[in-house]
């Protein structure tokens, strides 16, 4: 196997990838206490290609994760925003709540995309045939950007809990269990 120890990923050096924007602290009274602060413009935000994210903490990845829903970018984090509220799967309610730990830390935020661009396709009927632009799973660039990272690090990033099998930190395993009672 081929060494690769010495190697480190600059997020900023990947290529195709776009700086999204900060997450910054809301001055605010609602159970979420903060936002994402957009830096690109809004139709980058509302692409709607299947899109890779990546939250990164003072220049370290900390979560790769995919999303092909509507709305863009600005949606898919409209969903950790809201993460305290509702009824949120306990990843969605514990990236929140990670991110406002480390924020409260004084930590470095930034969040990062890598959209999948479409492709023509041939679609064979039995007397005919069209031609289609469509989009691939976006499932498999996820898997492979994490792998990317495991080659380097020896595992996938630390709050890519599932795949690493791992079990979230107790503390939040037990925020989420008063949240679902309390709903």
């Amino acid at each position: 196997m081929e060494e690769t120890s010495h190697i480190n990923i600059n997020i900023e050096n990947v290529e195709n990838i776009v700086f999204v924007g900060d997450i910054i602290q809301k001055d605010t009274n609602s159970k979420g206490k903060w936002k994402l602060n957009y830096a690109c413009d809004k139709t980058i935000q509302k692409k709607e290609n299947g899109r890779i994210y990546f939250i990164v903490i003072n220049g370290e990845i900390y979560k790769i994760g995919s999303s092909e829903c509507k709305g863009g970018i600005k949606n898919t984090f409209a969903f950790y925003e809201g993460g305290l509220g509702g009824s949120p799967s306990i990843r969605t309610f514990g990236i929140h709540l990670l991110l406002q730990e480390h924020l409260n830390q004084g930590n470095n935020i930034k969040i990062y995309a890598m959209f999948i661009e479409p492709i023509s396709v041939t679609i064979r009927g039995l007397l005919s045939s069209i031609e289609k632009i469509t989009y691939p799973q976006i499932k498999e660039m996820e898997d492979l950007c994490r792998e990317d990272y495991k080659k380097i690090y020896g595992k996938y990033p630390n709050w890519n809990f599932q795949e690493n099998v791992e079990e979230w930190p107790e503390h939040i395993k037990l925020a989420y269990k008063e949240q679902v009672n309390n709903r």
